[in-house]
């Protein structure tokens, strides 16, 4: 049976301290210290977590931006090139229609010395064929002529042995 003298109300009171004092120095303290440690570490960690979110929100945002410029330089390098296709292109038009307009010029200097040409070789045979109906009327007129001259000598032969 329990006995509840002071003696042993003062012993049991005094383990319980004792109780109480060990299990805090050697079980509570040290479990109570790997909380904390534990505790500094999750907090630490979760600092960590929430700077290197931040650093990659700031890596975000200076990417995008990058990207953005990537994107504009390339806008305008594409512009740019446009641009300079247009003009070389305008360009080689200019010069096409220019040789163009020299082809055009020459063919038509060389069209009109070609009738300039052909006309001095037709006035040419035009003449040559006039000098060849004039020779030849001029030797039908030669032939008359002396057929006129012939008979006219044979008339007057005639007068001449008809009148003697």
């Amino acid at each position: 049976m329990l006995k509840l003298d002071p003696w042993n109300i003062v012993f049991t009171i005094v383990n319980l301290l004792i109780l109480y004092w060990a299990m805090k120095k050697f079980l509570f303290g040290p479990v109570l210290a790997i909380m904390d440690k534990r505790r500094e570490l999750i907090e630490g960690q979760l600092e960590d977590a929430a700077q290197k979110e931040q650093e990659a929100t700031e890596m975000k945002a200076a990417y995008e931006k990058d990207l953005r410029q990537a994107k504009e330089e390339a806008k305008g390098i594409v512009e740019k090139a446009h641009g300079d296709a247009k003009v070389e292109y305008d360009r080689i038009i200019k010069e096409a229609d220019e040789r163009a307009a020299q082809i055009i010029v020459k063919a038509n200097k060389t069209v009109e010395l070609e009738k300039q040409k052909t006309l001095q070789e037709m006035e040419s045979e035009i003449a040559s064929i006039a000098l060849a109906a004039a020779a030849k009327i001029m030797n039908e007129s030669q032939e008359n002529d002396q057929t006129l001259y012939n008979k006219f000598i044979k008339a007057g032969d005639a007068n001449d042995t008809a009148g003697n």
